[in-house]
């Protein structure tokens, strides 16, 4: 059982009668007294009609191959690895996102020029016929 507000197993488990989703009892609470409605559906929920579920308090022990230290190394490895490979991807899109920042904050400068140009030639005309009326 994993509690949909916040993806983990619930201590306190409880199913909303709405939506038939399972929440940890203190979470759901909190968020019926602020908003008074099922989180997945939306529609309206009271506390009162939220049903108990039991279950069993003692988490299930490791198998012996589980628990044995090659296997305990290849699981650190494999950890390790996956940590690796989304810092490598984290480090790829800043650096793309840092690309994009770089070629907008270019066009934008270059856009800034162009208008306070045009203004200038602008103004320059606006005196030249100035000078010619008079």
């Amino acid at each position: 059982m994993i509690c949909s507000i916040s993806g983990t197993v619930p201590n306190d488990p409880v199913i909303s009668p709405n939506s038939g989703n399972v929440f940890d009892r203190k979470l759901i609470e909190a968020y019926i007294a602020e908003h008074g409605t099922d989180p997945i559906t939306g529609d309206a929920l009271s506390i009162d009609s939220l049903i108990t579920i039991k279950s069993s308090t003692t988490p299930a022990p490791r198998t012996p191959a589980q628990a044995s230290i090659p296997n305990l190394l290849q699981s650190f490895q494999n950890e390790w690895d996956a940590l690796v490979l989304e810092t490598l991807t984290l480090r790829q899109e800043l650096h793309r996102t840092r690309q994009d920042l770089s070629t907008a904050l270019y066009y934008h400068d270059a856009a800034v020029r162009v208008v306070a140009k045009l203004t200038k030639e602008r103004d320059d005309a606006v005196r030249e016929l100035e000078t010619l009326a008079q």
